[in-house]
């Protein structure tokens, strides 16, 4: 179920609002106590303030008292009072009762002063007695309430003031993250185009995590394409390329359904050998992609020349040894029939890996052919046209490559990377199979 926390905007609102709280209302206490602490001090100040300008004017016992009234009414409509022994006299009729240990402190001649029932005491020495005056806190405590009702209505507008002003900035802040959501929803499916700048530091590496994934998506998209289309290719020259043999079988057969003919016979056999060669040759090929690799290191100059290869440089590679030799059979094959032998080999390290370069005596790959000799079927008229799509094979099931160029003769090379043995299945077929 979602709730206001369910959403980033929501949250940081709701830690602002916390903030706030935590900070504004021990602020309010600490005022609050501060200033009632100081009013009962000023107060405090101010009575012995009076009292001592009464004690130098020294008046007589009926003017004390007026004056003792006079200043309980100014401070809030105390009581005054003038202590003479046990004899006590008060500014008014009804008596006040006297905090415990302000005779003792009259008796050793030291003022008093304290807070007794909510009420301040202030009491100076004088004639074996003393005089002074109690004033009620009402007034203090009243300073307090003040305070505290001031902080729940201009402090409580200030707070909502700023709760609404921050919350206009958290929105305004988070706008960016608004626009991409709306960039991300408002997508057509297919559009695979990188997303824009966001313009917040905080969301670019977000977005650019996006748009590699993006990018990683729009190239799986292309291999896809490129595997369907080449898949419609193989199905079409396969089919293409199986038809012929049949059909020349199957009229072979018909002369040998109405007659015996000896040629006939030899040109049944020929096709059938045909088809079980291409047919053998399409098997070796889809076995290849889902081939499991025995890779071990191997000294490709020791392996080519215990094949009659003649190399030059030096290279270890880890590779299977049975599939390498399948892709080298099958160039060695393919010299004998449309180029020249021998063939030689050159050994080439380039990055992680080693390319591995054939290349045979004759006069090289006819120029209409050259960017297609790799694809399965490609061939200059004789032959299955399997092999070197094979060998493309077989560089796909290291994690390699396969190409061909013109190199003063017919020249296929393999790259056989060293670190990677994942298996690479489906690397297009082309001028690098």
């Amino acid at each position: 179920m979602a709730t206001a926390f369910s959403s980033l905007k929501g949250r940081l609102l709701a830690l602002l609002l916390f903030a706030l709280i935590l900070f504004l209302l021990p602020l309010a206490w600490l005022s609050v106590r501060e200033a009632t602490q100081a009013a009962s001090e000023d107060l405090r100040r101010a009575l012995f303030t009076r009292l001592y300008l009464l004690k130098e004017e020294a008046p007589g016992e009926e003017a004390l008292l007026l004056e003792l009234f006079r200043l309980a009414q100014l401070f809030g409509g105390g009581v005054g009072f003038w202590v003479q022994g046990e004899r006590v006299q008060f500014t008014q009729v009804e008596a006040w009762p006297l905090p415990p240990g302000l005779e003792a402190a009259l008796a050793e001649g030291r003022p008093y002063q304290g807070v007794w029932r909510g009420a301040l005491y202030v009491v100076l020495p004088w004639e074996g007695g003393g005089f002074g005056l109690a004033v009620p806190l009402e007034g203090v405590s009243a300073l307090g309430q003040r305070l505290w009702l001031l902080y729940a209505t201009w402090g409580g507008g200030l707070l909502l003031l700023v709760f609404l002003g921050s919350a206009w900035a958290f929105a305004w802040a988070l706008r960016p993250l608004e626009r991409l959501e709306r960039a991300l929803r408002e997508r057509a499916p297919g559009e695979l185009a990188p997303l824009p700048d966001p313009g917040l530091a905080e969301l670019r590496p977000v977005v650019a995590a996006l748009n590699a994934l993006l990018e990683r998506v729009a190239g799986l998209l292309r291999e896809l394409a490129e595997k369907e289309a080449m898949a419609r290719r193989f199905a079409r020259h396969a089919s293409h390329e199986l038809r012929t043999p049949l059909t020349a079988l199957k009229g072979y057969l018909e002369v040998l359904r109405r007659r015996p003919e000896p040629k006939a016979l030899e040109g049944a056999l020929r096709e059938v050998g045909r088809l079980e060669g291409r047919l053998a040759g399409l098997l070796r090929l889809s076995q290849l992609d889902a081939a499991s690799l025995n890779p071990r290191p191997l000294d490709l100059k020791a392996f080519l020349a215990e094949r009659g290869v003649a190399v030059e440089g030096e290279g270890v590679v880890l590779a299977d040894a049975e599939l390498l030799a399948l892709a080298v059979e099958n160039v060695l094959e393919n010299a004998r029939r449309h180029g020249r032998l021998p063939v030689r080999a050159r050994l080439e390290r380039e990055g992680g890996g080693v390319w591995l370069w054939l290349v045979d005596s004759g006069p090289g790959f006819p120029p209409e052919l050259l960017p297609r000799v790799l694809e399965p079927f490609v061939h200059g008229g004789q032959g299955t046209g399997l092999g070197l799509a094979l060998v493309a094979g077989v560089a796909r099931a290291h994690g390699g490559k396969a190409v061909a160029e013109n190199r003063g003769g017919a020249a296929v090379g393999l790259y056989l990377p060293l670190a990677s043995l994942k298996v690479s299945p489906g690397a297009p077929f082309g001028e690098e199979g």
